[in-house]
């Protein structure tokens, strides 16, 4: 009954198309041609499906459409993939002109591509999201993707498909959201906050108080409490500015300067694209919660789940920009009690030698002795060596720091054995975890409270923490875990705690 209803409809809103020789121009679906403009990608799957279901439109419900609709709007927010952005403006140039037959055809050829998208992103995802953008078309979905496909189409479940190959996770579904309510409110005219002196405090006149405002409500900040009718900087509206700069990552003293003030003139375009390429990310990430380490780089935080709660949260060091560290997944596998540190090649040409160049008791005030291979306990004497004449990139030897306060590494080293040479460590500079932004790493990952966190990974395997204590100044004393435990390093600069959406600087600019 519905499907009759429908067609009557059809037939009212699409004219009588002309026979061609084409599949669709024969059955009078399409002008002859317009095939081709649309540039289907899997015209073979997309005529046997429509054979398959008696040569009937498939996407009668508006609301199922709108939701493949929306799912394509995210991906081209997010600039991965021009194929599907191309289909989504097509798409909604058909419906505009009331085209139902060519926006029909191209909703099931998007669907298609949608869910070979979605099956592919946790392979490809990394590549996609962080290298490069994707330019090549999309194969065709598994053989079982296409199966209930047909089934979807003959049971009239699109949504449920689609929603099937969407992420389900809390902080998508906060994400989405969020992005709906920004989208819906972007033609909204908000002025720019501006100020005329480099900082206001609480007590501070506001000549622009109503676009302050006007800024927060933006971001759904709780403004209850907040009058709009006075022209100075009250304690209510300092509250608001605090939870404002929390949102943000940044030092929340209920201070308006230039940081606080960039966030608040953020567009509503910038951060629909910052949440799209965000949500379409949460496809990669891990979802176990059971046994996970997962340090997120532009938070500069990690967070060690065990038994489905996170037990331990703290700020981290990343590297900087010129040295990123690197989105990866690997495994702690041991902890290193008074680690020494091989320096990296990389670190001892541009940093160490130039160092010693300048001032030749470098090395020695940083315990750092010269061998002649990782395999070999041979040591050179540094006055031996011509600093001044040596060319840092045909240095010959190695170096390596040894353990002690002073060491690079701290105490704790959390071995992560991996290609890259990233793991996660101590540090004897403590007080850059007072920093706002903490990219100053050359790739690897500092960790602030690496004693708690290396006695938390003992307990929770059953090994006896009086190593540590056992351990003294013993240098490298290594205590392997009896199971290794996956550490993932993510890049989210927009996620949701408690279903609020908290953002962060794009440190190495991969949202663009």
């Amino acid at each position: 009954m519905l499907r009759t209803r429908f067609i009557i409809i059809a037939l009212i809103l699409v004219p009588q198309m002309v026979w061609a020789e084409g599949y669709f121009e024969k059955i009078g679906w399409i002008e002859s041609g317009n095939t081709n403009s649309m540039a289907l990608q899997y015209p073979q799957l997309v005529e046997e499906l429509y054979r398959n279901n008696g040569e009937q439109l498939i996407w009668f419900d508006l609301q199922q459409s709108s939701q493949l609709e929306f799912q394509l709007e995210l991906i081209d927010n997010a600039g991965v993939n021009p194929m599907l952005s191309n289909h989504l403006k097509k798409m909604r140039f058909y419906r505009k002109s009331n085209r139902w037959y060519e926006y029909d055809l191209l909703a099931t050829d998007s669907m298609i591509a949608y869910m070979s998208y979605a099956q592919l992103a946790k392979q490809h995802g990394k590549q996609w999201f962080f290298e490069e953008r994707v330019v090549q078309s999309l194969p065709a979905p598994s053989p079982q993707a296409i199966q209930s496909l047909y089934a979807s189409v003959q049971s009239q479940q699109l949504g449920a498909l689609i929603d099937s190959y969407t992420p389900d996770s809390d902080s998508y579904q906060s994400l989405v959201k969020t992005y709906l309510r920004i989208a819906s409110e972007r033609e909204e005219i908000v002025p720019l906050y501006t100020q005329n002196t480099h900082l206001k405090r609480a007590g501070d006149v506001l000549e622009r108080r109503d676009a302050l405002l006007a800024r927060l409500q933006q971001v759904d900040i709780d403004l209850f409490g907040v009058s709009s009718e006075i022209s100075y900087f009250d304690n209510q509206l300092e509250v608001a500015i605090k939870q404002f700069q929390r949102m943000h990552g940044l030092k929340p003293d209920g201070v308006i300067g230039p940081k606080t003030i960039r966030w608040l003139n953020e567009s509503s375009n910038d951060r629909l694209k910052t949440i799209a390429i965000n949500a379409e990310r949460t496809r990669i990430w891990p979802k176990q919660r059971n046994t996970l380490i997962v340090v997120n780089v532009p938070s500069y935080e990690i967070t060690y789940w065990y038994g489905g709660e996170a037990v331990f949260e703290s700020q981290v060091i990343v590297g900087r920009e010129t040295r990123p560290t690197p989105v990866m997944e690997t495994n702690l596998d041991s902890i290193i009690l008074n680690p020494t540190w091989n320096v990296p090649w990389k670190i001892m040409v541009e940093d160490i030698i130039p160092n010693v160049q300048r001032d030749p008791e470098y090395l020695a005030r940083q315990n750092i002795k010269i061998i002649t291979s990782w395999t070999s306990s041979e040591l050179i004497n540094p006055n031996l060596v011509d600093w001044q004449g040596t060319n840092p990139k045909a240095f010959p030897y190695r170096m390596r720091q040894m353990s002690g306060a002073n060491n690079a590494l701290g105490l704790y080293k959390f071995n992560t054995p991996n290609k890259r040479a990233i793991f996660l460590h101590d540090t004897p500079s403590k007080h850059l975890f007072d920093k706002e932004s903490r990219a100053f790493s050359s790739g690897c990952v500092r960790v602030k409270h690496a004693d708690r966190f290396a006695t938390l990974l003992l307990e929770n395997q059953g090994l006896n923490i009086d190593q540590m204590e056992q351990a003294g100044s013993q240098s490298n004393k290594a205590i392997p875990l009896k199971r290794r435990i996956p550490v993932h390093i993510i890049y989210q600069t927009a996620w949701a705690e408690g279903g609020v959406v908290q953002y962060r600087e794009d440190i190495y600019r991969l949202d663009r």
